[in-house]
């Protein structure tokens, strides 16, 4: 029987959480809500989609994932974890010294927005958030929680002195740099010479934000 739907003497896990955690099948139904939300939009996602996606059945989807809601927050930590495994690689053989690394991984995420599957991503997340969260925006936040923490762990690298405050509203900066390249990149230009020498432009401005040189 289809785990997913359950029976009267079947004992469940309660906690959804550690149902998923380490669960290939859990994997393949965040792997196929990212395809749906990329390939159909905001507009078209849904518990029903990404099951059809999956080729799974909408009860083992809401075995994993209770709501929409849970099903997004699992989204958002799997995507913290691509980024995390990401960024790792892109630091392989670069030399240990924090100016040389933070370049890197500056140099990774600003390929990284100008990359259409990426822009989409990004672009149908925050157009999913919106609508799940109405006036709150607790999930948007959520969302740039982990992408501020994750840019913090790098600048307190390059800058080991400064207050974790001020560590966090650096990261919060760049953060908004990027992102904002997510919309405006292509608008700019769409000529090869120019977005690069865009890119490296971003790359120097994303290292002063970084040391807090802007000033």
């Amino acid at each position: 029987m289809d785990r997913g739907t359950g029976s009267a003497g079947q004992v469940l896990d309660p906690d959804p959480i550690a149902r998923r955690r380490g669960n290939p099948t859990a994997q393949r139904l965040l792997d196929a809500a990212r395809e749906v939300l990329i390939r159909d939009g905001s507009a078209a996602f849904s518990m029903r989609n990404v099951a059809q996606e999956a080729q799974l059945r909408l009860a083992t989807v809401q075995y994993y994932f209770p709501t929409r809601d849970d099903l997004v927050r699992a989204m958002m930590r799997d995507t913290e974890s691509r980024y995390r495994a990401a960024t790792e690689k892109c630091l392989v053989g670069v030399p240990s010294k924090p100016l040389e690394r933070f370049k890197a991984i500056l140099r990774f995420y600003l390929k990284d927005v100008a990359d259409p599957h990426t822009r989409r991503w990004i672009i149908q997340m925050w157009a999913l958030l919106s609508t799940l969260d109405g006036q709150a925006g607790t999930l948007l936040d959520e969302f740039y929680d982990m992408d501020i923490s994750g840019l913090s762990t790098y600048i307190v690298e390059l800058c080991p002195d400064t207050p974790a405050a001020e560590i966090r509203r650096r990261a919060a900066l760049l953060a908004a740099m990027l992102e904002g390249l997510v919309v405006v990149r292509g608008a700019h230009s769409s000529t090869p010479a120019e977005l690069k020498r865009l890119s490296t432009l971003a790359e120097q401005l994303g290292v002063q934000i970084a040391r807090g040189k802007i000033g």
